[in-house]
């Protein structure tokens, strides 16, 4: 054996067993005109990493943080709960840390004969890496490890003001408890954060009617605090259906659940929600922006519109929705001993959320119900905007251009609750301009990442991190 094939054994004997511990990888075609990014995204898509089967994929990206030269520290390494940060620096160091957070786990990819490609495929095609977290939120893991890679030896050659960390958990989309939560509970000393980029905005067009290629780059900073509940009804013993009581379990489900949902919820102004209708309007012409740069006016007059609109609906009230049925599964004529419905409410930020319950109560009080809360989300202020909001901002403008930034309102719940709870400024985006079809194709089938977001996210993060590093 050569001197040479000596020295480089170990290295073909390390790369087959990469291939072989990481197939999705290994089966990519090669084709030079494939971007780096798409061709990670396609290989991490293929790991079916839904909740409660984070590990391999979460592994997979860990193994590729090492060899961008990135430190990374497992935190917990449960199949179900791997969550691993990737920085810069050691966090043994210290050094206050810029959090970029995602999240490895994925919903279920549903009916699999209805997509266009399979859905853990991760097929490269159209412009598109194509598959189930292709958006949510592996892309954005994906252009966070890219940008942070690009400062590996700059890190090296000088004392950056910060250490950047990619941090990477499970179980986000089951509530966190698994990832983010039990981070932010029991590993926040190490991590040292002072601030923390993670999801929730994104960039689209159409807000304008009169400009409707505007860009618009919303950056959540804030969040709805889910409550949610179940309602139960039962008796002792069953009926038969051809003879039925003034009153049992089924019935009285569906009346105390009607009573839930045909409530008006009143619309709330809340101030992050006017500003960012104000500066919506400022860019729009016509009578459409007059009402929006007014919106506490208008809204008195406009209640009927708002509730049709299911966003904007969304943003100015707390919702409640009827998310489930269930009951005894007997004969389809015997009437059931036992019924249940299951809710999900959503609360605008200082809206408490005993005084809402205790509104619902009094809304069934009259049926023959109990009501029992599931879970809450934690209860967090808004990140208000500050250096490091603003250097996101000009980010976005560096890379984009012409556009428009605004702080938003995420109608939803993701991982940055887990921080803002505890004072840590928390802003979310992906940033990328996403067509309406691309973000409604999220937890849906064809859910499907373009290309040119990607490189155009990693911009935007490294330009971010370039701004950080000069403030």
């Amino acid at each position: 054996m050569s001197r040479l094939l000596a020295l480089c054994m170990p290295f073909f004997l390390g790369f087959a067993l990469w291939l072989v511990c990481f197939p999705a990888l290994a089966g990519l075609p090669v084709n030079e005109g494939i971007s780096e990014s798409a061709r990670l995204l396609s290989a991490y898509v293929q790991f079916a990493s839904e909740t409660g089967n984070e590990k391999e994929a979460a592994e997979f990206l860990a193994e590729t943080c090492r060899e961008k030269g990135l430190y990374v520290r497992v935190f917990t390494d449960e199949r179900d709960s791997y969550n691993f940060a990737s920085s810069l620096y050691p966090l043994e160091l210290g050094k206050p840390n810029v959090i970029f957070l995602n999240h490895v786990d994925v919903v279920p990819a549903g009916e699999k004969g209805a997509w266009s490609h399979p859905p853990y495929s991760g097929a490269i095609s159209d412009g598109f890496v194509w598959g189930r977290g292709a958006i949510d939120n592996k892309a954005q893991g994906v252009m966070q490890l890219l940008s942070l890679s690009a400062f590996v030896d700059i890190a090296w050659d000088q004392e950056l003001p910060y250490n950047f960390t990619l941090l990477t958990v499970s179980g986000e989309e089951t509530g966190g408890e698994k990832g983010a939560a039990h981070i932010a509970a029991h590993f926040l000393h190490e991590l040292n954060p002072v601030v923390v980029f993670g999801e929730g905005g994104t960039g689209v067009t159409g807000v304008l009617e009169s400009d409707p290629d505007q860009p618009f780059f919303g950056i959540s900073v804030a969040q709805k605090r889910g409550v949610w509940f179940s309602l139960e009804s039962g008796a002792p013993e069953f009926g038969h259906g051809s003879v039925p009581l003034v009153t049992y379990p089924t019935k009285e489900l569906i009346l105390a659940s009607s009573a839930l949902v045909n409530a008006r919820q009143p619309t709330v102004l809340t101030p992050l929600v006017k500003d960012m209708f104000h500066l919506m309007g400022s860019h729009e012409k016509g009578l459409r922006g007059l009402v929006l740069r007014n919106i506490g006016f208008f809204r008195h007059f406009l209640g009927g519109y708002i509730r049709r609109d299911p966003m904007i609906n969304a943003l100015l009230s707390n919702t409640m929705t009827l998310t489930c049925l269930g009951g005894h599964n007997g004969s389809y004529n015997q009437v059931a001993h036992n019924a249940w419905a299951s809710f999900d409410s959503r609360l605008l930020p200082g809206i408490d959320s005993e005084d809402f319950i205790r509104k619902a109560e009094r809304r069934i009080d009259g049926y023959d119900v109990g009501l029992k809360i599931i879970n809450k989300a934690p209860k967090a202020p808004v990140s208000e905007k500050g250096p490091f909001y603003y250097a996101l901002e000009e980010a976005v403008v560096q890379v984009f251009g012409d556009v428009v930034v605004t702080p938003i309102l995420f109608p939803a719940h993701n991982d940055n609750v887990f921080f803002r709870e505890r004072g840590i400024p928390a802003y979310g985006l992906l940033p990328a301009i996403m067509e309406l079809e691309l973000i409604e194709s999220i937890h849906n089938v064809d859910e499907r990442m373009p290309i040119e977001g990607l490189d155009y996210g990693i911009a935007v993060y490294q330009a971010l991190i370039r701004n950080l590093i000069e403030l």
